[in-house]
């Protein structure tokens, strides 16, 4: 493992345990995890997405269309094999869902970046689209069937998160030349994303009761799945469609992720199993300290 790596990796999960005390020393509680958490899915992430793609206004057309084409492969073949494998170790939707889908916000924008520059934040912003417009429907009718109100659906997919990311397509297909006090200003809310994504994660940690969460032999087996056999099987897959390179890479390391907690909300919503949810999402958010660091140094 080169040394720079080790050395963002290490600042990534050194902001983790800061959060972590920050949590346990009650200087960050649930109503200010809560708080914060809006104000990155709704303020700071969406600025990151756009500061990208002014930044790759000039991008070739050609990858923003790969990168596309290869976010929706996977989205069409994690549930497949999501599905396969329900069937075989009897899981069920909630599983399922938790298998299929990726913590890309709050984990996945800050450690590409952090990897592969600011820059790649723009190929995770397309992953991220992708992932929001299955979510709420893929995901949704796999767990309650045909939904009731089809506008209600549609309304939950204009989030903050899908419009920056449309907008950006707009920049980056269109070549827009954004004034640069703009541009300015959507870097510096955009900066804050990689800290306070992984402080929140830490201190969310902080307030998990590990006695209950640990004692499910499903729940190590799930995250089993989604931290190590799933990249591995996106990663040959994509080696076999599109060969070696950063976006096999980048891809790999996102479907490499704990699970999203977008898994939960939408449990909660629609029927799901809730407490399964969290506890899945906490217990894969603890293997991927060890999961993630790995699997970095070996892509």
């Amino acid at each position: 493992m080169s040394t720079e790596l080790m050395s963002q990796i290490f600042m990534l999960f050194g902001l983790m345990a800061i959060g972590y005390l920050c949590g346990k020393t009650r200087i960050m509680d649930e109503t200010a995890n809560a708080k914060f958490s809006g104000f990155l899915l709704k303020v700071s992430l969406p600025a990151t997405i756009l500061s990208s793609a002014i930044s790759q206004s000039s991008m070739d057309l050609g990858l923003v269309r790969h990168v596309t084409l290869t976010a929706i492969g996977v989205f069409i073949l994690l549930p497949i094999v999501s599905k396969i494998l329900g069937k075989l170790f009897h899981l069920n939707a909630t599983y399922e869902l938790m298998l299929n889908y990726s913590n890309l916000g709050f984990m996945g924008l800050p450690i590409i970046s952090s990897v592969y520059g600011e820059e790649s934040s723009f190929f995770v912003a397309i992953f991220m689209m992708i992932f929001n417009i299955h979510i709420f429907t893929y995901g949704i009718i796999n767990l309650q069937g045909k939904p009731d109100n089809l506008i209600v659906m549609l309304k939950k997919l204009c989030t903050p998160g899908i419009i920056s990311a449309l907008l950006a397509f707009v920049i980056v297909l269109l070549h827009l030349a954004i004034p640069a006090p703009v541009a300015k200003l959507a870097g510096s809310l955009g900066s804050v994303t990689i800290p306070l994504a992984m402080i929140i994660i830490g201190s969310q940690l902080a307030y998990v009761q590990f006695r209950e969460v640990l004692t499910k032999p499903s729940l190590y087996f799930m995250s089993l799945l989604k931290l190590v056999v799933y990249p591995v099987i996106v990663y040959l897959a994509l080696r076999l469609v599109i060969g070696p390179g950063m976006v096999t890479e980048i891809s790999t390391i996102l479907m490499g992720l704990p699970v999203a907690a977008n898994v939960t909300m939408i449990c909660s919503e629609y029927d799901g199993d809730v407490a399964l949810a969290a506890q899945g999402t906490c217990v894969s958010t603890l293997f991927s300290l060890l999961t993630i660091p790995i699997m970095l140094s070996v892509i």
